[in-house]
């Protein structure tokens, strides 16, 4: 099963880095290599919407939050998500009905409404990437490398340039845009606009 040691170390290998045994052992190149790892995973993340990231959480009412923004009740998004949810949900068997009367406040939703759940992106374990995704990510985290531990620049820029393109493409080109276009082949497209969730169409359907 495809591990992050495993990316970790095809990325050390295109930056003439040395491998390592454990992404989680005590030795301070393991830790920068992680922590370049995670960063670059949310990064990335954070660029496109990838389907094999996303998850659908119920959000957890916080019965001792009073709030103080004129709504009933106070939710806490998921502590792992990446960035802010892409939809807030009331009626989880209608999904495209984007329930939109809500205020986001820090880690914090707030309703009258519930239960609630979110639409998230969430950094998923190698073996859910897509194959144009890796090839993408494996190449920027060895520009990482070739810059941090081996310092050199020359091949940290050209690493750059394959994983994400010239810098025109606002990181969306080179095997980026391969992941990209990738994703949305394999992500249905809505041909009709994005409802809005009513509850008395929710309670008449149901």
């Amino acid at each position: 099963m495809l591990e992050p040691v495993d990316i970790v170390n095809e990325a050390a290998a295109l930056a003439g880095a040395n491998p390592i045994g454990n992404i989680d052992d005590n030795s301070s190149t393991a830790g920068a290599m992680k922590l370049a790892y995670d960063r670059l995973l949310g990064h990335m993340l954070g660029i496109h919407w990838f389907s094999w990231s996303l998850s659908t959480r119920q959000l957890s009412r916080l019965s001792d939050v009073v709030p103080l923004t004129g709504y009933k009740y106070v939710f806490a998004l998921p502590g792992d998500r990446v960035g802010n949810p892409r939809a807030i949900i009331a009626d989880i068997k209608n999904p495209t009905a984007l329930y939109a009367a809500f205020l986001l406040e820090g880690d914090q939703v707030h309703a009258d409404d519930e239960p609630l759940f979110a639409r998230i992106r969430v950094k998923a374990p190698p073996r859910l990437w897509s194959g144009p995704f890796r090839e993408a990510f494996t190449v920027a985290l060895a520009a990482n490398f070739a810059l941090s531990l081996k310092r050199n620049r020359a091949l940290a820029a050209d690493l750059s340039l394959e994983a994400f393109g010239s810098p025109s493409m606002n990181q969306r080109g080179g095997k980026m845009l391969a992941a990209i276009l990738d994703d949305a082949q394999s992500t249905p497209s809505m041909t009709n606009p994005v409802q809005a969730w009513d509850p008395l169409t929710t309670a008449w359907v149901s």
